[in-house]
């Protein structure tokens, strides 16, 4: 059983998250400057962009799915509504080059912003969509 952070047990197990080099890059960076983080798509969100904070801030609510894990180690959180059908998806962390605008997450003070590439596991190359 994983546990979830803040002494939560997760019931499911999570799966490894591909992530570009780019956004390996910058999560290297963020973990050098912030200690552990942790990605979180919220349920007010368009699902595509996670929001990077760190994992010491991060209260998880109790609908929240810890869905994956990068290379180095972090999480990738979500609400439960993005996480129906999930386990059929193939998932890619990607880096944009963005200005900031008014953003919490991490990466955007570095004028970055974490993207969510997403395929069905099925069918290599079909692409579902992205977040532009």
């Amino acid at each position: 059983m994983v546990r979830q952070p803040h002494g939560r047990k997760a019931d499911h197990r999570h799966r490894a998250v591909e992530a570009s080099d780019d956004a390996l890059d910058v999560l290297r960076l963020l973990l050098e400057m912030h200690g552990p983080v942790v990605l979180y798509l919220a349920p007010d969100t368009d699902g595509y962009t996670p929001v990077c904070l760190p994992l010491r801030d991060f209260r998880p609510g109790s609908d929240d799915i810890l869905a994956g894990q990068t290379a180095w180690h972090t999480q990738l959180w979500m609400a439960q509504r993005f996480h129906v059908g999930f386990d059929e998806l193939d998932v890619r962390i990607e880096v944009r080059n963005r200005p900031p605008r008014d953003s919490a997450s991490l990466e955007a003070a570095c004028g970055f912003r974490f993207a969510l590439h997403i395929e069905k596991a099925d069918e290599a190359g079909e692409f579902i969509e992205e977040a532009s």
